[in-house]
């Protein structure tokens, strides 16, 4: 009996890691905003905003994004959907500000995103995406 009971609490465990694999965020900048590039073409807004750095003017222009992007065509999200993405330039400012500058296949336009490490962890400032220039303090 306790043999059918150590199986089945082995296996549940074993589940409920995997369940909380897929959860995890990512461990560094690179990755984090590649979720955040491949989740903002899909329109997994959910995912996207787990990602996003939690400032007002952040939320703002997410909030912008969101409502530009469901008034879209289906055709045209679909097609943002099906893009692969091509990051032309990866760069670590310093040990907690890294750039990415990505293009999708598209709209084949090279856009900017910066990732910035808060308390350990990764996030996007989607706000440099509008204005490039600003610096971790901005």
């Amino acid at each position: 009996m306790y043999k059918y009971l150590f199986l089945l609490f082995s296996l549940v465990s074993g589940l409920s890691s995997c369940n909380s694999k897929s959860e995890e965020r990512p461990q560094t900048a690179l990755d984090t905003g590649r979720e955040f590039i491949r989740a903002s073409l899909d329109g997994n807004f959910k995912m996207a905003e787990s990602l996003l750095l939690k400032d007002t003017q952040n939320i703002q222009l997410f909030e912008r994004y969101k409502s530009f992007y469901s008034n879209l065509p289906t055709e045209q999200k679909q097609k943002y959907k099906a893009a692969e993405y091509t990051i032309n330039k990866y760069t670590d400012v310093n040990d907690s500000v890294s750039t990415i500058t990505y293009s999708n296949s598209y709209m084949n336009k090279p856009m900017d995103i910066k990732v910035i490490q808060v308390d350990k962890t990764w996030a996007v400032d989607f706000k440099y995406t509008y204005a490039p220039g600003l610096t971790k303090e901005d």
